[in-house]
């Protein structure tokens, strides 16, 4: 649907009726985290039906075939929720889950994004952790030479690897007394942010960076003590890069109290590869920021 009509079709005064099928719309909970569903009518004399419009064309396309809203005057307003029922299920049919999943992982990741540039501490260029993080991940995954890298995919699981930092306060799933057992062994945000996605059913994908960023190859990490290829490869790369930038930005870096020097940090890495960090990975990523330095 071109731009034009929409606004035109938009601008047809039927507001008691619109409202009214907008709210039934709404109590569809497949479709409920879709704020933007617009109900459409386009009248010449008649009103000539409803159309859903949503983010996918898929949708919008499928329940306007064949006529599935006919032509109502306005006061049959029964006639036409009826209609919408009976495309909804036809859709849903055809349609399982597919189109209003892609528009609900789109919205839940551009909420959750700015929440945890807020939560975080900006450098001196703007960047916050997370986003260093996101953009260092995408940079070496590319400088890794592995194919068919989804380049979007990558900078969104670097943003949210810390999603369980958000309003972790609020999590009511806990007593104060478990929160405060998380809080003293550090494992709050992986536990909390994992617990979190796991509701999100269009956001699994994401769920090994955001609880096994913390665990060490050996096994000594946290949660849940994953060891060497337990972890997913693209956590294990992740993991170090998270490292590294907490070791060159924050006071506490896991390894040591205070902030780190390139040097030093990449010194950590060559040293202790094996123990916290694939060796394969530690190795090239230490070629990667070298190579980076004589870049700038």
């Amino acid at each position: 649907m071109d731009k034009e009509r929409l606004q035109r079709i938009l601008k047809v005064e039927k507001t008691p009726l619109r409202t009214e099928l907008e709210e039934y719309i709404r109590q569809y909970s497949l479709y409920a985290a879709l704020p933007d569903n617009l109900l459409i009518s386009d009248r010449k004399e008649d009103f000539q039906g409803v159309a859903l419009f949503f983010f996918e064309d898929a949708i919008e396309g499928y329940v306007n075939q064949d006529r599935v809203f006919q032509i109502y005057a306005p006061a049959q307003k029964e006639n036409i929720i009826l209609a919408m029922n009976w495309a909804f299920e036809k859709a849903n049919k055809e349609f399982p889950f597919f189109c209003s999943t892609q528009s609900v992982r789109k919205r839940l990741i551009s909420v959750l994004e700015p929440l945890v540039v807020l939560m975080e501490v900006e450098d001196a260029r703007g960047y916050s952790h997370s986003q260093r993080v996101a953009r260092r991940f995408l940079a070496f995954a590319k400088a890794l030479g592995l194919p068919e890298i989804d380049e979007n995919l990558f900078l969104r699981y670097g943003m949210l690897h810390d999603v369980g930092r958000i309003g972790l306060e609020q999590l009511m799933l806990y007593s104060p007394t478990r929160l405060r057992i998380f809080e003293d062994t550090g494992q709050d945000h992986t536990v909390a942010g994992s617990i979190f996605i796991s509701t999100l059913e269009v956001l699994n994908d994401f769920l090994p960076f955001v609880r096994h960023h913390h665990e060490r190859y050996d096994g000594k990490g946290f949660p849940d003590h994953l060891k060497g290829d337990q972890i997913p490869y693209w956590v294990r790369v992740l993991s170090i890069i998270n490292w590294y930038d907490n070791a060159l930005n924050t006071v506490d870096s896991e390894f040591s109290t205070g902030v780190m020097s390139q040097t030093e940090a990449l010194r950590v890495i060559r040293e202790d590869h094996g123990r916290f960090f694939d060796p394969e990975i530690a190795s090239e990523f230490v070629k990667f920021i070298l190579f980076e330095k004589d870049e700038d």
